[in-house]
């Protein structure tokens, strides 16, 4: 550029337009040929900081346009200004036809782009060889925060051109709301842009040959019959043209009940195009968005497929309350958070009810309820809860037992049946696909932990289960009643005899069995019968106390530590 026009001559027209020396600067090098990348690295700014300052010459010069074509535009532009310049007598007419040539097509892009912002979500917006199809996708009128997540996703998928992309979270933490805000960030970076919701476990055929009927300009494009065919058309075309595909409830996908990761029967092909997109060149990018990573995507990490997981949404959790009229102090904050962790969804909830019910105060809700959560969430985590294996949900029954972070080591020790090592990392790789616990890492060791809302969600499950467990071995009288008092450690009262011992033993009270003597005192409370159900689980225990662990678990202790709380 610099060898056809002096730099003079760029300085004396860029100041005219009101360029700033940074933004010239910065265009000065992108119009010799640098990349966004050299440029930042050159200049010691971010990638983002870059686009931005270009962003504001393309604006300045009235460039409108979408993608790369926005850098010839202005380079056309500058080239005709000085070629008129020289020859100091230009046909008026010819070089402005030549100048509104070039220009027009960015102008009637730009007013469409304009009513696009207009437009709702869900409908297909086409902007002259663009097209946006935004399916199902929910509204983000209203979207805060997340502006280091939104930073991380442009620079994923525009900086190191990734082709594949997971958002990996429990539900409610706002991964859907999350997709559609970096698509509508980066749409002008893309010539198609698609959401698709997969909730209704679309056959992969069936999605392929939805995919290649919107990015198609034909009315009737031909379609290969065949999934191989449709397959290699839509590799091809993500090869020609630049494509941003939104995939969301990618986890519908998937298998219960065993190890995450593992397609449902039928939708295996799922697995073998996921690879075929990562690892076929193209200049495309797939967003998977899901609360459970499938197991192929471990393996393909790398430069051009990575996984990112939102954390740490109290600012927009803040915003929430702020809508709704409601604002914490900081001391109740914190106990928000140590309740509902990351949870969006949860804060959602918890903000109208303590507006509407506790008349927008805080302490007041804190006090009241020890977890409230309402029965759209506890479907929600059922939901999670009821795709782990059972030794999945061993584990995760361990850990909220043991409520504080703990070492793989001390996990194995505290199962009643021996796991091997292998078993061991297998389960908590699951569990961490799935989004569910968290790893500390300290000098000498890592430990696991729940996320707040699971914590509480599975203490709470434990306890009713456990309770359940507990009447129907008081109705039956047989051990087989018995699973998780059988497998789990409740807690630990320790034995002495005496007042002094029974007032010790009260004073300890292991939370986990404090609970579950709440819940079955207010269930005999009804008959008048809790000194009859204390004197039917001694009865009980007494038979088990010859008992070998082999034999009887942790029943026997459990139900010991139990009674010396209900006793107490």
């Amino acid at each position: 550029m610099t060898n056809q026009i002096p730099p003079e001559f760029l300085t004396g027209v860029a100041k005219e337009r009101g360029v700033s020396d940074a933004e010239l600067e910065t265009v000065m090098m992108a119009l010799d040929g640098n990349s966004t990348a050299a440029i930042a690295t050159i200049l010691g700014i971010s990638n983002i900081a870059v686009r931005k300052r270009l962003g504001e010459v393309y604006r300045k010069f009235s460039i409108y346009g979408r993608g790369p074509g926005k850098l010839a535009e202005l380079r056309h532009q500058l080239f005709y200004q000085y070629q008129a310049q020289e020859t100091e007598a230009p046909a008026p007419t010819k070089t402005k036809g030549k100048a509104k040539a070039k220009a027009e097509p960015a102008e009637t892009s730009s007013k469409k782009t304009e009513a696009v912002a207009a437009e709702p979500s869900n409908e297909v917006v086409s902007t002259g060889n663009r097209r946006q199809d935004w399916g199902e996708s929910p509204d983000v009128s209203q979207f805060y925060g997340r502006t280091e997540e939104l930073k991380i996703l442009e620079e994923l998928i525009i900086d190191e051109s990734s082709r594949l992309v997971t958002l990996l979270g429990m539900t409610g933490i706002g991964k859907t709301v999350l997709s559609v805000q970096i698509a509508k960030q980066l749409e002008s970076e893309f010539e198609f842009v698609v959401w698709r919701s997969l909730s209704a476990t679309p056959k992969l055929d069936d999605l392929l040959g939805n995919l290649l009927q919107t990015l198609s300009t034909q009315k009737k494009p031909d379609i290969p019959d065949d999934l191989s065919g449709r397959i290699l058309r839509l590799l091809d075309f993500l090869k020609k043209n630049r494509c941003l595909i939104i995939l969301d409830d990618i986890d519908a996908l998937l298998k219960e009940d065993e190890l995450a990761g593992n397609y449902r029967p039928g939708f295996e092909n799922y697995r073998d195009f996921i690879k075929r997109i990562a690892e076929t060149k193209h200049q495309s990018c797939f967003v998977l968005v899901t609360t459970e990573e499938p197991a192929e995507i471990a393996l393909l990490h790398g430069e051009k497929v990575q996984t990112l997981q939102p954390m740490d949404s109290h600012e927009i959790a803040r915003e929430i309350f702020a809508d709704k009229g409601v604002a914490p102090t900081d001391k109740e904050w914190s106990e928000l958070v140590k309740r509902y962790g990351d949870n969006l969804l949860a804060y959602k909830i918890v903000a109208p009810t303590i507006k509407e019910f506790f008349n927008g105060n805080t302490a007041t809700f804190l006090k009241a309820t020890e977890l409230f959560i309402e029965d759209t969430l506890t479907h929600l985590l059922e939901q999670h809860f009821g795709r782990l294996s059972s030794s999945e949900e061993e584990i995760l029954y361990w850990l909220a037992i043991a409520k504080t972070p703990v070492t793989l080591s001390r996990l194995r020790e505290d199962m009643l049946l021996p796991v091997s090592l292998s078993d061991m990392l297998k389960n908590l790789d699951s569990l961490d696909r799935r989004a569910l616990i968290e790893k500390q890492e300290t000098a000498s060791d890592i430990f696991f932990t729940l996320q707040p809302l699971m914590m509480k969600f599975a203490t709470t499950k434990l306890v009713a289960n456990a309770c359940e467990e507990i009447k129907e071995l008081v109705k039956t009288q047989k051990l087989s009643s018995l699973r998780l008092l059988i497998q789990l450690n409740l807690g630990t009262v320790q034995q002495t005899s005496g007042k002094k011992g029974k007032a010790a033993a009260a004073a300890q009270k292991p939370q986990m069995l404090q609970q579950i003597k709440n819940q079955l005192q207010f269930f005999v409370m009804r008959s008048g019968g809790y000194d009859e159900l204390i004197t039917q689980l001694e009865a009980i225990a007494g038979k088990l106390e010859d008992k070998t662990q082999m034999d009887v678990g942790y029943a026997s202790a459990n139900l010991r530590n139990l009674l010396a709380i209900m006793a107490g």
